[in-house]
C-alpha cells in the first residue's frame, strides 16, 4: 500500500481536514476512487505534454517511466502493451551490429575513450519521428535518405514504430507505461463512515513529488461534485500557485 502523500488513505485524510469534516461518510468511497483515477489520467498526459520541461516534471512522471531496448523486426519495433505514451525521441545505437551492451577497455582513459567507445558500440543516435508521408519521401530520396547515424521512423499504429535504415537491430525506447485501475477498498463502520481495506485496495502509484498538482485536483472535483463553493474557490487560489 502506498503510504506516501499520494497514497489513497493519505489523500482521503488531507481533503477531510482541508474541508473541516468529522467524518467522511459525506463522500462515498467510488466516488474518491473515481476522483484520483480521472486525475492520475488526465495528470499523466498533462505531464508528457510538457517533458522534459523541469526535473520536476520528470520527478512527478517517474513512477510511470520505462526505458526499454526493443529489438527491430524487419524494419518495425512493437512497443510493450503496457506503453501508454513516448517520451522525447527514440535511440538506436550508430554501430547497427551493437548488441546494447557497452563494455569499454580497461583502464578507461582520456586518449582511449573515443575508441572504447566506438569499438563498444554504445553510442547512441536520435531517431527523428516524421509524419508517413514524408518517411517515404526520404526513402526515395537519393540525397537526403536516412543512415545509421540520421535514422528515421514513423508510428504505423499506437504502438508501432516503422524505422529506416531496416537492419537496425535495437531501438531505445522512453515512455510512460499505462496506469492501473487503482481500487479504494473500504470497510463501513454503523456510522456509515469508511475506513481503507489494505486488502482489497489497488493504491495510486504516485510519489510525494506528485502531491501539490494532484490534491488540487481532488479538491477542485470535489468541490465541483459537492457543489461546494468554497472549496471551489480555495482550489482556484491553490491553483494560482501550483505549476
Amino acid at each position: 500500500m502506498n503510504n506516501g502523500k499520494c497514497g489513497f488513505q493519505n489523500l482521503l485524510r488531507s481533503l477531510t481536514a482541508v474541508g473541516n469534516f468529522e467524518q467522511n461518510s459525506f463522500y462515498p468511497p467510488f466516488v474518491f476512487e473515481a476522483h484520483v483515477n480521472t486525475i492520475t489520467s488526465l495528470l499523466i498526459s498533462e505531464l508528457v505534454k510538457v517533458y522534459p520541461k523541469s526535473p520536476s516534471v520528470i520527478d512527478m512522471l517517474d513512477p510511470y517511466i520505462k526505458v526499454e531496448m526493443i529489438p527491430a523486426t524487419n524494419g518495425y519495433i512493437q512497443l510493450p502493451e503496457i506503453y501508454r505514451d513516448i517520451l522525447g525521441t527514440p535511440m538506436v545505437f550508430l554501430n547497427p551490429q551493437s548488441n546494447g551492451e557497452c563494455n569499454s577497455p580497461e583502464p578507461l582513459t582520456p586518449q582511449n575513450f573515443k575508441a572504447g567507445i566506438l569499438k563498444s558500440g554504445c553510442q547512441l543516435t536520435e531517431v527523428t519521428i516524421v509524419p508517413q508521408a514524408e518517411f517515404a519521401a526520404l526513402t526515395r530520396s537519393t540525397y537526403n535518405f536516412p543512415t545509421y547515424d540520421r535514422p528515421i521512423g514513423y508510428f504505423s499504429g499506437k504502438k508501432q514504430i516503422r524505422i529506416c535504415p531496416y537492419d537496425l537491430t535495437k531501438v531505445s525506447v522512453m515512455y510512460t507505461k499505462q496506469e492501473q485501475s487503482y481500487r479504494f477498498g473500504y470497510l463501513t463502520n454503523p456510522d456509515d463512515t469508511y475506513f481503507i481495506d489494505p486488502s482489497t485496495t489497488i493504491d495510486t502509484e504516485w510519489t510525494n513529488a506528485s502531491y501539490a498538482p494532484i490534491f488540487n485536483a481532488l479538491v477542485a472535483l470535489y468541490g465541483a461534485w459537492s457543489r461546494d463553493n468554497e472549496m471551489t474557490t480555495w482550489s482556484q487560489v491553490l491553483k494560482n500557485g501550483i505549476l
